[in-house]
């Protein structure tokens, strides 16, 4: 097959841009050992212009046990880069390879730029993006196609500024509850209460993610990932076992922080209902080409579907990428899959 010109969007100015360019930098070897000639951007940098000879970007990258705080205003960066897709002619691609996590990435904004502009690129489009980006309002259309999802509050700053935080939890869910921004990834923001004395701190520290914030029953129990990746055979389940404690920031990206078991140890008729709450969430949701759909399972094996990841992690040690493995599929292949579904996608 004819290999291609790929722009890399790495990096970027949302709290997930180290995990964005871990990944990215994985995708960049992959897509050129799959034949493609790879061009890499940062919009967070847009004076560097894309590039193959990529070292000024990821040089250095590396995750922290902390993501990176945003700061100063990031309009003129982003009204920068936007300039420099609109002159694609000066620098010719077939596609953009979104390899940025969380933020104007991720939500839908970024795709709906590249959408005006009449560029392709990787993963769902702007709608299904700001949807599964919402949890609140993607929680409720998966309920309504049959997904299991755990009760929750959507709360808005009022609340907490009028002290009634704790009264509308004490009233709906109860204790233990995770507090977590209603529209961020990789855990940023994210903590789990066991009393009401650490509530407000808790929604404090979501709310400086993000400006709402969801509260959810806690779920005991396991945690479990489901992939799809259209075009490829069902993928199988994947566990998640932290060393210790919730699998959070650092659970997720520090080395020997969690155990990953693929597939899953569970019942198959389990993995069956998971798999079928997976396709129902990312057919209503509107998703297309690749999706993670995250679950915690309780004891009774009943599954509860958390938040629908539509750029997740891409290194070659991701969960996405360790679940294809599983069923036979390189990183490599799974990174060149992507390209080609999306691609597909704009000329059909």
């Amino acid at each position: 097959m004819k290999p291609l010109v790929v722009l890399l969007l790495a990096g970027g100015d949302s709290p997930e841009r180290d995990v964005s360019l871990s990944s990215s930098r994985g995708i960049a070897k992959a897509l050129r050992d799959a034949g493609h000639r790879v061009l890499v951007a940062d919009p967070a940098q847009p004076r560097v212009t894309p590039t193959e000879y990529d070292d000024a970007i990821f040089d250095g990258a590396a995750i922290g046990v902390e993501p990176p705080r945003v700061v100063g205003d990031v309009t003129q960066a982003r009204a920068a880069f936007v300039r420099m897709l609109a002159a694609r002619d000066d620098w010719d691609f077939d596609l953009v390879f979104n390899g940025l996590h969380g933020g104007a990435g991720e939500n839908g904004t970024l795709q709906a730029v590249l959408d005006y502009l009449g560029i392709p690129y990787t993963g769902s489009g702007a709608a299904a993006s700001a949807l599964a980006m919402d949890k609140q309002r993607s929680k409720i259309v998966a309920a309504a196609a049959g997904v299991p999802v755990p009760e929750g509050l959507h709360i808005e700053r009022s609340a907490l500024a009028a002290g009634t935080l704790e009264q509308q939890v004490r009233e709906t869910l109860g204790l233990p509850v995770i507090v977590k921004p209603n529209a961020q990834g990789s855990s940023v923001g994210l903590t789990l209460v066991h009393s009401f004395a650490e509530l407000d701190a808790a929604a404090r520290k979501a709310f400086g993610a993000d400006e709402s914030i969801l509260i959810e029953r806690y779920i005991e129990g396991r945690e479990i990932t489901q992939a799809i990746v259209e075009g490829a055979p069902d993928l199988p389940l994947l566990e998640i076992k932290p060393k210790s404690g919730l699998y959070d920031y650092a659970h997720k990206y520090q080395a020997g922080g969690s155990e990953y078991l693929v597939p899953a140890p569970v019942d198959a008729k389990i993995a069956r209902e998971v798999l079928a709450s997976s396709k129902r969430a990312f057919a209503a949701l509107g998703l297309s080409i690749y999706t993670r759909f995250d679950y915690r399972l309780d004891p009774q094996g009943r599954h509860y579907l958390l938040e629908a990841n539509t750029l997740p992690g891409m290194t070659a040690t991701s969960l996405v990428p360790k679940a294809a493995a599983a069923v036979g599929i390189s990183y490599t292949e799974l990174c060149d899959r992507i390209v080609r579904e999306s691609l597909a996608r704009f000329r059909s």
